[in-house]
């Protein structure tokens, strides 16, 4: 797999991906051409069209597009406190 970030957790690549659907706590996302099933339990609002980073079978967060760049959304990760950010 291609285009990715690193994972936060373990540095290893994770991949951005277009999430085709969603049932329960899986969505089914394209990447590199191809499909795979992830869990959403850490994104539980993606929806179809979303951008997610995902690795190792899991989507860590929901991504935005600016201007032809995807960046993590504010929303997407919670302070330290456990606060909104």
């Amino acid at each position: 797999m291609s285009g990715g970030r690193q994972c936060p957790a373990c540095s290893d690549e994770a991949v951005e991906a277009v999430v085709v659907g969603v049932r329960g706590s899986e969505a089914v996302v394209e990447v590199a051409g191809g499909q795979e099933r992830v869990a959403v339990d850490l994104v539980p609002e993606a929806a179809p069209g979303d951008l997610l980073l995902c690795h190792a079978g899991i989507a860590l967060a929901r991504l935005e597009r600016s201007g032809g760049a995807a960046e993590v959304a504010r929303d997407a990760v919670p302070s330290a406190t456990g606060a909104a950010p």
